[in-house]
């Protein structure tokens, strides 16, 4: 069949021409052309893969890559003589805002301090009280120098 438009021959089975795409017109004679037909292939089943069993590593073996996170278990603190000296320093925060602020609050960054430096795992529970005995201490000695000095307590008048 050639194209009425630029007069490229083209398959009969065509319906658009193949040099300048214009829909091709066919002569009344001409009969339609029938479409190949095309044997249908079954499809094909995708391969079965092997069922995979999890199995625990043995009993202080870490996967390598393995980073924990959420859904990891949750395990006390190893270093618990560091666990104790960070709830002191967190005690001693405390009672810095009622009695001795400044020799508490010391003492509360001191030891909060050595839990930081002393800990293995820097995100972990001992650490994170050793910053709230170091944030504690410090919040007290700036709320003492600044506010009480600056602002001192009127003594009651009787």
């Amino acid at each position: 069949m050639f194209c009425g438009e630029c007069g490229t021959q083209n398959p009969d089975t065509n319906q658009f021409c193949k040099n300048c795409g214009k829909p091709l017109r066919r002569s009344p004679q001409a009969p339609a052309p029938q479409p190949a037909a095309v044997p249908v292939q079954p499809a094909a089943a995708p391969p079965q893969a092997p069922p995979v069993y999890y199995q625990p590593p043995p009993a202080g073996v870490q996967q390598p890559g393995f980073t924990g996170g959420a859904a990891a278990t949750a395990q006390p603190p190893q270093n618990k003589g560091m666990l104790a000296l960070g709830i002191i320093g967190i005690l001693a925060g405390i009672g810095s805002w009622f009695r001795y602020p400044y020799l508490l609050g010391i003492l509360a960054i001191v030891l909060g301090g050595i839990v930081i430096a002393k800990s293995e795992n820097k995100k972990g529970t001992v650490a994170i009280i050793g910053i709230i005995a170091v944030l504690i201490g410090l919040a007290c000695i700036i709320f003492d120098i600044f506010y009480l000095t600056i602002f001192p307590p009127v003594a009651p008048t009787l």
